[in-house]
């Protein structure tokens, strides 16, 4: 284990008293290496394994390290585990099998998968939620892809008669 999720993990082991069930999150990590540093990462990939490093959308961290080592090898296999926004590298792995490395656009031969683990609400989720707001509040729709913040913020005026609106990137917007 790397990166954010080994530093989470650290932190939630130091509060048990916030989880659900103490004993099984101590039971499902217990079996992880923790990896610290550059050496550690290249010998972790001396032999096989799973490797959990969270980068969402393959954007930075140690991630982008073990996506360029085993990105090549049709033995191996990366699962994506999140939202891939537009134009990210996560999202450019998913819809054209390539990932740009050294300036350069190189076909992935792993095998690659995209799994919907999520915290987030879903769609219903966020309508019961608008549903249940008192008053008479502006609704701005983000977090997504912009077309679908478009189509949710005109669901929610539909709806719910509310003004709602989705951002571009960069508006001001006035509170």
């Amino acid at each position: 284990m790397d990166g954010m999720a080994l530093k989470v993990n650290e932190i939630m082991f130091r509060y048990p008293e916030y989880l659900k069930d103490a004993k099984l999150f101590a039971d499902s990590i217990n079996g992880t290496v923790a990896i610290r540093n550059q050496h550690e990462r290249k010998k972790a990939l001396d032999e096989p394994c799973v490797v959990i490093s969270p980068a969402g959308m393959l954007v930075g961290g140690n991630a982008v390290y073990y996506l360029q080592q085993l990105a090549f090898d049709n033995k191996n296999g990366i699962a994506l585990v999140s939202y891939q926004g537009e134009g990210t590298p996560g999202r450019k792995l998913l819809e054209t099998g390539k990932v740009s490395t050294r300036g350069h656009d190189m076909k992935v031969t792993a095998e690659v998968k995209q799994f919907e683990f999520s915290g987030h609400a879903d769609r219903n989720d966020l309508l019961d939620f608008v549903k249940n707001i008192k008053g008479n509040p502006k609704v701005l729709t983000v977090h997504g892809d912009s077309d679908s913040c478009i189509k949710f913020a005109e669901e929610i005026k539909e709806k719910f008669g509310l003004d709602a609106h989705s951002p571009e990137s960069n508006e001001i917007i006035e509170i």
